[in-house]
């Protein structure tokens, strides 16, 4: 039994390196907790009865998703790849990087997707039916605003979650493949999403994971994921509103 269990260790977990096992195994474990704790079913199963008291108190549950998603995708990974690998923060794009190839590759990208955004609204009406995706803050531009805001935050944990600790943390082990390996559960985690951006996540999950390479920073990816999820919005409420 002893000898059996030896020749297991030998065989599957000789030339295991560090960074790239303990980025996989977290992020495996990270993604099955935030798809457990942070959805909004489960603040309105145990936490909705505190906050009733609240202004809009259909956007708690958001807010609450863009928090929790803050905690699991964002501090909790950052504090693995600090103390779990080892490695400095920059090391997983928590940096500027090349800022003119960022800049602009960002501000190219978003104005090339506000026709894309206005002719996918137009065309599949799904679209003016999910987005955005808290209807109460349509109310009140200070309400939307501040959604977007807390939107940005939710935006900016989900990049550095895919394009930060998985990307940076298997790049040593995979190189280039690290882009592919973590498009999988990136494109996965948009199964609830309209069709057409679903299998859209797969180019842009590609596309991202190179522009965070070149510019060895996930910054840039998060902000135009922010812009298009904004722009999103703006579109389907104008679009909705201009429809009779």
């Amino acid at each position: 039994m002893v000898f059996h269990i030896q020749t297991l260790k030998e065989k599957y977990l000789r030339g295991w390196e560090r960074q790239a096992t303990v980025i996989l195994l977290a992020a495996a474990l990270l993604l099955t907790l935030h798809r457990y704790y942070s959805r909004r079913s489960f603040f309105n199963r145990h936490f909705v009865e505190h906050f009733s008291n609240f202004p809009l108190p259909e956007s708690h549950p958001y807010y609450y998703w863009f928090l929790i998603t803050a905690f699991t995708l964002f501090f909790v990974p950052a504090f693995v790849a600090k103390f779990g690998t080892g490695e400095k923060l920059n090391n997983y794009g928590v940096q500027l990087g090349n800022q003119r190839l960022g800049w602009s590759v960002t501000a190219v990208a978003w104005i090339l997707m506000i026709p894309v955004v206005i002719l996918a609204v137009m065309v599949y009406p799904p679209f003016v039916e999910k987005y955005p995706l808290c209807k109460a803050v349509v109310g009140s531009w200070q309400a939307f605003l501040l959604y977007q805001i807390a939107y940005g935050i939710y935006m900016f944990s989900w990049e550095f979650f895919f394009r930060g600790f998985m990307l940076f943390g298997l790049e040593r082990k995979f190189g280039n493949y690290a882009i592919l390996i973590q498009t999988i559960p990136f494109a996965v985690m948009h199964y609830s999403k309209p069709l057409p951006e679903a299998l859209g996540s797969i180019i842009a999950g590609v596309l991202l994971g190179v522009l965070a390479f070149e510019t060895r920073s996930f910054i840039y990816g998060a902000a135009i994921h922010w812009l298009v999820a904004m722009t999103m919005d703006v579109v389907a409420v104008a679009f909705r509103h201009s429809v009779p």
